[in-house]
């Protein structure tokens, strides 16, 4: 599949995504816009409360004022030689019927109700009460009576609207034009109960309308007077439910689970007042609600506890279209996204997977695995590219042949390597040559040679490319190799070295075995390692450039690795190397030498072995090094006592053999001013 069209399938799977983000942008727009109207209808229901109320009042009032300014009441209060007592009982009970309410009372001034000796049945300020008639059937226990009368929200509104009345009269009688005071309707709590309450006040004369008095009416706020007053709804019908608060006490509710009214009233308290939701249980789940919180407008503003009205609607039923909607969309939506996701994932995993087979191929070609290619035979752009990774391979596989992978990978980590600049660096230079391979050389055929060579010298890369060492150059049966940076940064280039050359002999013995079982000649090689500063660069012309090392370090490694015929070594390393590897490898001093370019003389060491396979108590090495002491010190009995000693239990030991000869010599000769320092004239 090619590419255009696997861009065509990300197409419609960004166009649906966008579809999709458009239409749950519209769902949401929706959802605020039917917020917005449950909201309007709840504010809608508060206000209708408030009209019911205000009717209401206006009813009551007029009964209750026709029947407060009748002249029987003006006669009973002008005719002061009648004491009160219970007369005003008569005409509670008259107020209760006429207004149609739940609670009548009468209060008079206090002065007045002592001076006409009435029944007074509770203390009102500066009002006495002293009349109190409960409708019949009416549940009011005379507890409930004395908490009523002697209510102190109660009481401050008969008194302030006795105040009131008294200011306005006075002030129609100053202008001229006496009048009644209008009645005075109020939403109060009494007893945890919520009444609408009209209070009247009552006057002894009709002439200059003197306040002696108050009565009131007052009708409790019930669930059935909101179900008389509001339409409740059907069963199964997404109604607007009620609940009226005496503070924070629910006081009437028309929600069928009383148990609601808890989480509406804590959601209340934390939300003040205004709208808000809460959650109710539905079933398995939990169900949304809006609320609108409202004072009472006919509350008095100093009322404590304050009445209150919430009306409450389900969201999740207003908004169930909606949600089924967007539910059907979403199934849709998904079948279809589900399906270009599926299209999509196929066509990005054949990419990705084709992809990803290119870039193994190139971590291959990195690592210097030059026959590293991919197989493609599509038509596409990976196909293409593919051809033109595997046309680029071929090149560097010739490329390959005559450059270090370990150079290769250090280009492409290092890409200022191709530049001309050099630096001096302190690495370890590794020096390898095959004994007697002039003479073994003349025995064999060029195939053979060449054969035999590549043999060995593919062991001994395998090898050195395992401790991450440069092989700097073949040289006919030799190898120079080095340890340090670019190639190895971490400081420890003297013990990969090291562990290089021990390995290449273990190498080489291997290797022994096979080629003495098929009859063919022997490699043994010889191999010297010095570790020290080094110029390390591009050495060459513009066209052709070999990178490489210099310095004395690498003639100093090179004569190590023939002064191994002296001693009858196969590995000598110079003071320097074995300093930095005695952590690791058992060494033993050989000897000091004087090779050619440098004035002082040079300890050479010996690798035994690792170390700690080895331990530090090994006879050659103990033996050894006493036979060496006493030779510098040109004890040269004792120095061949200890070689005998040595050599008895190792009689092949190369550098003992070669001291004890050394001794022998000077033992038989006339010369007196020997030192113990060995010129090194091989290479």
């Amino acid at each position: 599949m090619s590419l255009r069209y696997k861009a065509l399938i990300a197409a419609i799977l960004v166009v649906a995504l966008v579809t999709g983000v458009l239409v749950v942008r519209a769902g949401d727009s929706y959802e605020q816009t039917e917020r917005r109207r449950v909201k309007n209808q709840l504010e809608a229901d508060a206000a209708a409360l408030e009209d019911s109320l205000a009717k209401a009042a206006a009813t009551t009032a007029a009964r209750l004022e026709a029947t407060s300014q009748s002249s029987e009441l003006r006669e009973l209060l002008r005719d002061t030689g009648l004491a009160l007592h219970g007369n005003f009982a008569v005409w509670t009970d008259d107020w209760l019927s006429n207004a149609d309410a739940d609670l009548a009372l009468a209060a008079i001034d206090a002065l007045l109700a002592e001076e006409r000796a009435a029944d007074v049945l509770a203390p009102a300020g500066d009002l006495a009460m002293v009349a109190f008639s409960a409708r019949k059937g009416l549940d009011m226990p005379q507890a409930r009576r004395d908490a009523v009368m002697k209510d102190a929200g109660l009481t401050r509104q008969l008194n302030a609207v006795m105040v009131k009345a008294d200011e306005f009269t006075a002030a129609a009688r100053k202008a001229g034009r006496p009048a009644p005071a209008p009645a005075a309707p109020a939403v109060l709590v009494l007893d945890s109960r919520v009444f609408l309450a009209v209070i009247v006040p009552i006057y002894d004369s009709l002439q200059d309308y003197t306040v002696v008095g108050v009565v009131a009416s007052l009708s409790e706020l019930t669930t059935a007077w909101l179900a008389a007053n509001f339409r409740v709804g059907t069963e199964g019908e997404n109604a607007v439910y009620k609940v009226l608060l005496a503070g924070d006490i629910p006081a009437a509710s028309t929600h069928p689970d009383a148990a609601a009214t808890g989480p509406v009233l804590e959601a209340a308290r934390q939300a003040g007042m205004g709208d808000f939701e809460f959650k109710l249980p539905a079933g398995d789940s939990r169900e949304t609600y809006l609320a609108l919180k409202t004072p009472f407008a006919l509350a008095p503003p100093d009322a404590q506890p304050r009445p209150g009205f919430i009306p409450f609607k389900s969201l999740d039923r207003e908004l169930a279209p909606l949600r089924a909607l967007q539910r059907e969309i979403a199934g849709v939506g998904l079948a279809l996204g589900a399906l270009g996701a599926a299209l999509a994932y196929a066509a990005a995993y054949s990419v990705i997977r084709r992809l990803r087979r290119l870039q193994g191929a190139a971590e291959r070609v990195r690592n210097g695995d030059f026959d590293a290619g991919v197989k493609d035979s599509g038509r596409d752009e990976v196909a293409a590219l593919g051809r033109s990774f595997n046309n680029m391979t071929t090149g560097l596989k010739a490329l390959g042949l005559y450059t270090h992978e370990t150079l290769a990978r250090s280009v492409m980590d290092n890409p200022g390597l191709l530049g001309n600049a050099s630096s001096r660096e302190e690495g370890t230079v590794f020096f390898s040559d095959v004994k007697g391979f002039t003479s073994i050389a003349e025995r064999l055929s060029a195939e053979q040679v060449t054969a035999q060579l590549n043999e060995y010298f593919a062991g001994l890369g395998h090898v050195l490319r395992e401790q991450r060492g440069y092989v700097d150059k073949f040289i006919g049966d030799g190898v120079m190799a080095f340890w340090g940076p670019p190639f190895v940064a971490d400081g420890d280039h003297a013990v990969r070295a090291v562990t290089a050359a021990v390995a290449c002999v273990q190498a080489g013995a291997t290797m022994r075995r096979e080629w003495s079982r098929r009859g063919a000649p022997l490699f043994f090689q010889r191999i010297g390692i010095a570790t020290g500063e080094v110029v390390v660069g591009n050495i060459g012309t513009a066209t052709k450039k070999n990178f490489t090392v210099i310095g004395d370090t690498v003639n100093l490694a090179s004569r190590l690795e023939g002064t191994n015929k002296l001693y009858g070594t196969e590995i000598l390393v110079d003071e320097t190397t074995a300093l930095r590897a005695r952590h690791a490898f058992l060494m033993r001093e050989v000897d000091q030498i004087l090779v050619v370019g440098r004035s002082s003389p040079v300890r050479v060491f010996e690798p035994v072995g690792p170390l700690e396979a080895t331990g530090t108590l090994r006879p050659e090495v103990v033996l050894y090094e006493q036979a060496l002491a006493q030779y510098r010190a040109r004890d040269l009995a004792g120095a061949r006592a200890a070689l005998g000693e040595l050599l008895q239990g190792k009689p092949d030991d190369g550098p003992a053999a070669w001291l004890d000869q050394r001794c022998a010599a000077l033992q038989q000769s006339s010369t007196k001013d020997w030192e113990p320092v060995t010129s090194a004239t091989s290479k």
